[in-house]
């Protein structure tokens, strides 16, 4: 934890840095903090970090986007430090002007680490669709078609938290997934189950409505996520489960075997 007196010391070097280095471009802000004298595996806590990178926008006040050439420098050029000190500044200049801040978001969901991607859905993204579901949903639902399975992968796993915040937004989100089934997801249908595990635990009615929803379809990959996300047992999910099991379509009748299977081990005696 930082005291009072490294508090006071920090504050007084990032003004000085922004006073005198950052107008000429000198980005290499690391002089604000590395005097700090403690290191977690040899490096600075991102706790400190985090505080410079908030001092930094308290101080920069409005005149924030005569910097982005900044912003962007950490991102690329200042390693993990860097990194960690940009998704904090995005964290708050991010709500202040979406249109400006948000490209540069994108550009970095597109080249981060898995721990970076977590860290900028998480911190920066999540506070947005909490707020304002209805502008920056199309965000989430468009990483996760990406091209890359880590930004899939970590789309959906921003989308389950929003949904656990704000539950009254998980019909919508689960519609939509639901509409593209009938076309082929090839990968991406592993991130629809991952999705329905998560709903079937929040809000088991709904998890039932989009059972119900299918209890007369036959397309194969349809039953194939909801035979993959099934994790409980239901007498109405049995009922469809055994009359897939009698399908000719072999994709169909192999899902549904599988689920066959989990609902006998869940089945109350």
């Amino acid at each position: 934890m930082l005291t009072i007196d490294w508090k006071e010391r920090l504050r007084k070097d990032t003004i000085e840095y922004l006073q005198k280095k950052l107008p000429q471009n000198d980005f290499d802000f690391e002089i604000i903090f590395i005097a700090y004298p403690e290191r977690v595996n040899g490096k600075i806590p991102p706790q400190v970090i985090v505080h410079v990178a908030n001092s930094i926008v308290k101080k920069l006040g409005k005149n924030h986007e005569k910097y982005l050439h900044f912003y962007k420098h950490l991102w690329d050029k200042k390693g993990e430090t860097g990194r960690t000190a940009f998704i904090a500044i995005m964290a708050k200049l991010v709500q202040k002007k979406p249109a400006v801040y948000l490209p540069m978001v994108q550009k970095a969901v597109n080249n981060a680490h898995d721990a970076d991607l977590a860290s900028i859905f998480e911190k920066v993204m999540l506070p947005l669709l909490r707020k304002q579901p209805e502008e920056y949903l199309s965000y989430a639902y468009d990483w996760t078609r990406s091209g890359k399975e880590l930004v899939r992968k970590q789309a959906v796993n921003l989308l389950i938290k929003l949904l656990k915040r704000n539950p009254e937004l998980s019909g919508e989100v689960v519609q939509h997934f639901v509409n593209q089934w009938l076309q082929p997801l090839d990968d991406l249908a592993s991130n629809h189950v991952t999705l329905l595990k998560a709903v079937q635990k929040l809000d088991w009615e709904l998890y039932l409505d989009v059972w119900r929803q299918h209890d007369q379809s036959r397309d194969p990959q349809s039953a194939e996520i909801l035979c993959a996300s099934l994790q409980s047992y239901h007498p109405e999910i049995e009922e469809t489960v055994e009359n897939w099991t009698k399908s000719g379509n072999a994709r169909l009748k192999k899902a549904a075997v599988a689920a066959q299977r989990i609902l006998l081990k869940k089945k109350p005696a």
